[in-house]
């Protein structure tokens, strides 16, 4: 009995982060020169703060928000 009520709550426990695993789709895609080389970059999201477009990429900038100038050329809506 113990193990089925053991079982029960680790199972509680997951089902409540299911949604922290989920698998985001990037918005779009940009490419950035780095080291001399064009890198292609997923962009996950898109936002305007103070007057600058910044897009939260994905590897090489760890799926932080970077700016616009960071990249030549974007797949991104205007």
């Amino acid at each position: 009995m113990l193990r089925i009520a053991s079982l029960l709550f680790v199972i509680f426990i997951l089902s409540g982060c299911g949604g922290f695993f989920e698998k985001q789709e990037p918005a779009c895609n940009g490419v950035a020169l780095l080291s001399g080389q064009e890198t292609v970059v997923q962009i996950y999201a898109v936002r305007k703060w103070a007057n600058q477009t910044q897009y939260k990429a994905g590897y090489p900038f760890n799926w932080q928000w970077v700016n616009k100038n960071n990249f030549i050329r974007t797949t991104c809506e205007k």
